[in-house]
């Protein structure tokens, strides 16, 4: 079994002041002034799915990790939701902890409040990691995730956690790591099941290919080959529309990069954001593209 590095536990848990309250973990750097990079977990997760990368990224940048509206030790108002409101919190709070610019790391539904909030507030996201992200489904995928959406909404989340980790993460990595990937199924059964369905359809009903080509900060593409939720031609669908972006795709994986290969991402992560500083990163790169597709975690060969 390979032995995985024993990190330090991810920060303690604060609120915001404003309502509704938003949850978030915050890494102070060692540098005062240093850079700040939000880490956007994906749907029915929370913060704490950032504990296997969160302590590989440089110590020089500052981590901001928030629950969600309606995940983990977040408000759970009445739903419906969208992704205004979303969007909405996550400015909020980083305006309430004086944090005017910063880089942006989004999972899963986390890629897309990535866009969103790149749209949104183009001053202040810098650069953009989009993992796993959803984009230009097509009518069966479409189909897919909305019978997906019936089932959160009459199922049992314990049994739908469970069985979802055969679409998280590779049959080798379920066997050597099973607290790792229970870990992550125990965050989802432990959602409510109103904001978990509320949560979900947000991930099931929005697509931002459209308007994707107005992003205008960097941006790092990175996706799974067997991810069979957030494909691989989803991400070069981004990239077609954002050909200046970077895009690796891994080699044998599936959704859950950021846990089953977190080495990988946070070299991935950190390389990006050394070459991509927040005064430097005011428009679109103009040089050429990296798109890899021979990058394998560590100790597993590329192919």
């Amino acid at each position: 079994m390979q032995q995985r590095a024993h990190h330090s536990p991810l920060p303690s848990l604060s609120v915001t002041e404003s309502a509704p309250e938003i949850a978030y973990r915050l890494r102070p750097s060692t540098d005062a002034a240093a850079e700040v990079v939000v880490l956007l977990h994906g749907v029915g997760s929370s913060s704490a799915t950032w504990a296997e990368l969160a302590p590989l990224v440089d110590e020089r940048y500052a981590l901001l990790m928030p629950d969600y509206r309606g995940h983990g030790d977040s408000a759970k108002p009445e739903p419906p939701y969208r992704v205004e409101d979303f969007v909405a919190d996550l400015l909020r709070l980083t305006a309430e902890l004086g944090i005017r610019r910063f880089h942006l790391v989004g999972f899963s539904i986390g890629a897309v409040f990535g866009q969103a909030l790149a749209l949104a507030a183009p001053d202040a996201v810098a650069s953009l990691v989009l993992l796993n992200s959803i984009a230009d489904r097509t009518e069966a995928e479409q189909e897919r995730a909305l019978e997906r959406l019936e089932v959160i909404r009459t199922g049992d989340l314990e049994q739908i956690a469970a069985s979802s980790a055969e679409r998280w993460f590779t049959q080798g990595f379920r066997d050597e790591h099973p607290e790792l990937v229970s870990a992550e199924t125990t965050i989802v059964a432990a959602n409510e099941p109103g904001p978990y369905a509320a949560a979900y359809e947000v991930l099931a009903t929005t697509d931002l290919i459209d308007s994707v080509d107005g992003i205008r900060c960097p941006v790092l593409l990175v996706t799974g080959e067997d991810d069979r939720g957030s494909t691989p031609r989803m991400s070069h669908a981004i990239h077609d529309r954002l050909p200046a972006a970077d895009l690796v795709v891994v080699p044998g994986l599936r959704h859950y990069l950021h846990i089953e290969a977190a080495p990988l991402i946070a070299e991935l992560i950190n390389d990006f954001l050394v070459r991509h500083p927040l005064d430097s990163a005011d428009a679109r790169p103009e040089n050429t593209p990296t798109i890899h597709q021979n990058h394998a975690p560590e100790g597993e060969p590329a192919s």
